[in-house]
């Protein structure tokens, strides 16, 4: 177990970092934000006129977060006292202090590091690893939507992530760090085993541009653990562990190296059964390695991608809230002010002008899963990828709310891994 300094690493950093750049200012120089007027109903959450960051409720829960604490954080944040970088914005107090979104999330998760911690001590292990675990969901949430060069929110990642492995070593196969080399640098993973008594199968999974690894221990816990499934979670190029790494065309290189060291490095792993899934921009990862790394990955799902359409079509690339457009910036080293600018440059992500999805067609087992309104993956980009796998499955959903979309596309993707790794 880490020592006490290290745990309480919390009151230590925080404590320098008193006049720091506010998150929405960051990667969005303009005075007036842009985008997402209005209340926009997103299949994550909802995206309100009063608050910069997308509200997403239903998933924050359905991770772990209580939801009664969930709405007091949100309470004192919208009643906070204080200059506001952008007035219209609830969340946007400056400084860290009572009010400020990364404060008031930051002050409950060292709550229940603490708790875990004394937990720990005491003996009762499966409480201290559900108070680690939830002290990694509200570290996460304290970080979102983890720009970098956001001082405040970098430290709570290093937090959010000291929780997880405090929380990974209580498991019944403890956590796994694979730090895994890629061009004169490494990778830093997180490999979770149903057991380490023989091989098994494990899906690679990155999410979207605004989330990080440490997200998905939900998905492996009720989903693809009870199958006997292992997962590998990695962050996105421009984020958390990866943030030295820049979100460039070539969207899948990181992943690609990941998939080779999994294959050739970790004797826990079945080589002969290795997936990936990928949510919206971690989609267009998983689609693409399909391509690539055709005779290696067995299947492939991928969640709300973005694929084209909302990389070429101007109109659906301006329905991008003000978060989303700064934290596209924000990997591309560009200022979400210029928004004009952001287009042209992020077509080179749309995987038909890359001449592969809706050009060819891979051997790779893709299922492809969409919500009929959303903008960042239409219907036809969801029929698209589907009808660009010789074996693909396209899965539209319609219903809100959003957590039985997800529900429902989290069990579609489970299904799809056993059908095709013989479970």
């Amino acid at each position: 177990m880490q020592d006490e300094e290290a745990l309480n690493l919390s009151e230590r950093l925080f404590s320098k970092v008193r006049k720091v750049q506010e998150t929405s200012t960051i990667s969005n120089s303009a005075t007036e934000l842009g985008g997402g007027e209005g209340e926009q109903v997103l299949i994550e959450g909802v995206c309100s006129a009063a608050w910069y960051r997308v509200l997403r409720r239903s998933y924050w829960i359905w991770q772990g977060i209580d939801a009664i604490e969930l709405e007091d954080i949100l309470s004192h944040i919208a009643t906070g006292e204080g200059t506001r970088s952008r007035p219209e914005k609830l969340d946007t107090l400056q400084g860290y202090a009572p009010g400020n979104w990364i404060y008031e999330f930051s002050q409950v998760a060292g709550e229940y590091l603490k708790q875990g911690k004394q937990l720990e001590q005491d003996g009762d292990l499966a409480a201290a690893r559900k108070a680690y675990l939830r002290a990694t969901r509200y570290y996460s949430l304290a970080s979102y939507p983890h720009l970098k060069g956001d001082e405040l929110a970098e430290q709570a990642q290093l937090q959010g992530n000291i929780a997880y492995r405090e929380a990974g070593r209580l498991l019944p196969v403890p956590l796994k760090v694979l730090k895994i080399p890629f061009r004169d640098k490494e990778i830093n993973g997180y490999l979770h085993l149903p057991t380490d008594d023989h091989v098994v199968p494990v899906v690679m999974v990155s999410g979207s541009i605004d989330s990080l690894q440490i997200d998905f221990y939900r998905l492996y816990e009720q989903y693809l653990a009870p199958n006997g499934i292992g997962m590998l979670t990695l962050d996105m190029p421009g984020i958390g562990y990866s943030s030295q790494f820049p979100l460039v065309q070539d969207t899948s290189r990181l992943h690609q190296a990941a998939l080779h060291y999994l294959r050739s490095e970790v004797p826990w792993v079945d080589n002969q059964r290795i997936g990936m899934v990928g949510i919206r921009l971690g989609g267009n990862v998983a689609a693409r390695l399909a391509y690539l790394e055709s005779t290696h990955l067995k299947a492939v799902a991928c969640i709300g991608p973005g694929l084209n359409q909302f990389f070429v079509e101007p109109e659906l690339f301006n329905q991008a809230s003000p978060m989303l457009r700064a934290s596209l910036a924000n990997r591309l080293g560009m200022d979400a002010a210029n928004w004009h600018e952001l287009q042209p440059q992020c077509q080179i992500f749309s995987l038909k002008r890359q001449g592969l999805v809706g050009v060819t067609r891979t051997r790779v087992p893709i299922l492809s899963i969409g919500h009929r309104r959303d903008f960042i993956c239409p219907e036809s980009d969801i029929r698209t990828l589907a009808s660009s796998s010789y074996y693909g499955k396209a899965v539209v959903l319609d219903k809100l709310p959003v957590m039985h979309v997800f529900d429902r596309a989290l069990s579609e993707t489970c299904d799809w891994l056993k059908l095709h790794f013989n479970l």
